[in-house]
């Protein structure tokens, strides 16, 4: 698989073995993000085939995958039998639609590339074993930041979103807002002009590095999809990027190979990180606001630099990723072929923090009159109705709205499953999704879309209880939002 990533594939491919390996692979399983680890084994087919015809077999080009028989290969396991592990792709197909058009994501490119590979999909990333956490200490450090100077113009024309939350759109808009404006290096034209803008802003002047370390309180200010305002506070530092076994991190999603390589060839050129990523620490951070205008301030965000931050007090923090996982696990491909490793700045805030939360990302299925003529689920008077009851519903048991036309019920699911899971065994198939309720409801009316599943936020506690078993969760299972702005500070990689 691994001569596979960044390929698109226009020849017929069929599955001739997955070795069954690791946990969770008794009884039924579903392929999508149910592998801890699996080996898996293509090799060409000399014609196209039809998928609807051979269930085992996957035309990358059109077909949908709607079903995969997994059997045990005797060089890994010489007991299992075929019957164990008999999974179904759940109807997977080839072009369901992304959470945004950032994303850049095919709907194969997931279920085979990406999730059957899971936790073992590179080994500097991840070991040839399971995830076993081990105590560590987290090396969170001040570092050197570079800063955006006068001479680059007002610091509203030169932050940006992060790479992930710019559209197409936003990205034409972005880069005839400045020449200076930070999308130029984390969206460029490619990664070597990234590279050559990089060195040119910091030759010229336009970028210029702190003489001394220093760690960085972040304030933000925002308004929830959920319409509330919160602040929500953290410190921003230096950390090692070391593969998870290390025990200093924790991830809890899945990564795209194409965009991980993506994000590799792009830091490789400039040597930098633009952006933080974005981390939690499962406890409490004494962070008092300093009695003096902040360094930065812009669209929200307030910085102050901490030149006598105690990074010990996080000496024995155990962090997870809420997001910036791509960012990371480049960092640790780059980190192997640099003789000390490389660092990577990160954003920390406590789970404690009250600005802290979760928000639900909501699943809109168009193209699934199966599900259009769902009649599972408890019927309620109406929308605002269903929503209550939901808010209602013990964390111990998966529960979700189903919203149709003419038709709004409540849908229980199993105890020890969270809501997201339970919307994920109707498959991915004409998926999208959504933050607002007001969007998935609209979808539905306007027709776009047949139905719409309306979930609760995963709570932080389960997020990382999932983590900590070693899982990952299903696509855009977590939205941490705002996520933070990119330019604000540069974290070169060796600082």
């Amino acid at each position: 698989m691994r001569d596979l990533l960044g390929e698109e594939l226009e020849e017929a491919v069929e599955l001739v073995g997955v070795a069954a390996k690791g946990r969770g692979q008794v009884g039924r399983v579903g392929v999508l993000h149910r592998f801890h680890r699996a080996h898996l084994y293509l090799q060409l087919s000399p014609e196209a085939l039809d998928a609807a015809q051979h269930s085992h077999r996957v035309t990358f080009a059109e077909a949908l995958v709607e079903e995969l028989d997994v059997t045990p290969d005797a060089r890994f396991d010489t007991t299992a039998g075929v019957g164990e592990l008999e999974c179904e792709v759940r109807g997977a197909g080839t072009r369901a639609a992304p959470f945004l058009l950032r994303d850049r994501e095919h709907a194969l490119d997931c279920p085979v590339l990406c999730e059957l590979r899971d936790a073992g999909h590179d080994r500097r990333v991840y070991v040839s074993r399971p995830l076993v956490r081990s105590p560590a200490m987290a090396d969170l450090q001040p570092f050197r930041a570079i800063r955006y100077s006068g001479a680059a113009g007002s610091l509203a024309d030169l932050v940006a979103p992060p790479y992930d939350a710019v559209s197409d759109d936003e990205r034409k808009r972005l880069f005839t807002r400045s020449p200076y404006n930070v999308v130029h290096v984390i969206l460029p034209e490619s990664a070597e002009r990234a590279g050559s803008v990089y060195r040119e802003w910091l030759s010229g002047g336009i970028l210029e590095q702190e003489a001394e370390r220093g760690a960085w309180l972040s304030l933000e200010t925002y308004v929830g999809p959920d319409g509330v305002e919160r602040e929500r506070r953290g410190v921003v530092v230096s950390l090692p990027a070391e593969p998870y076994e290390a025990g200093g991190v924790l991830p809890h999603e899945r990564t795209h190979p194409r965009i991980r390589e993506e994000r590799l060839r792009l830091l490789r050129a400039t040597r930098v990180q633009p952006e933080p990523i974005f981390l939690l620490h499962d406890g409490h951070l004494e962070l008092e606001t300093p009695d003096l205008a902040p360094d930065l301030e812009v669209d929200g965000s307030r910085l102050w630099r901490l030149p006598r931050f105690a990074a010990a007090a996080l000496a024995d923090a155990e962090l997870l990723i809420a997001d910036g996982h791509h960012r990371y696990e480049s960092a640790i491909e780059l980190g192997s072929e640099l003789p000390a490793g490389a660092r990577i700045m990160a954003l920390v805030v406590a789970t404690e923090d009250p600005g802290l939360h979760v928000f639900p990302t909501h699943r809109i299925f168009s193209g699934r009159p199966d599900l259009a003529a769902l009649e599972e689920g408890e019927e309620c008077a109406g929308l605002d109705e269903a929503l209550a009851h939901l808010a209602d519903q013990p964390r111990t048991r998966s529960a979700a709205v189903v919203y149709r036309p003419g038709r709004t019920a409540l849908l229980h699911g199993r105890e020890d499953e969270l809501d997201v899971e339970l919307v994920d065994r109707y498959g991915l198939e004409g998926i999208g999704y959504t933050p607002q309720v007001a969007d998935a409801v609209g979808a539905v009316d306007g027709r776009d879309a047949d139905v719409a599943f309306l979930i609760r936020g995963p709570r932080v506690e389960d997020v990382f209880a999932v983590a900590r078993r070693g899982e990952r969760m299903p696509p855009k299972s977590t939205y941490f939002f705002p996520k933070p702005l990119s330019g604000l500070l540069f974290h070169p990689v060796e600082p």
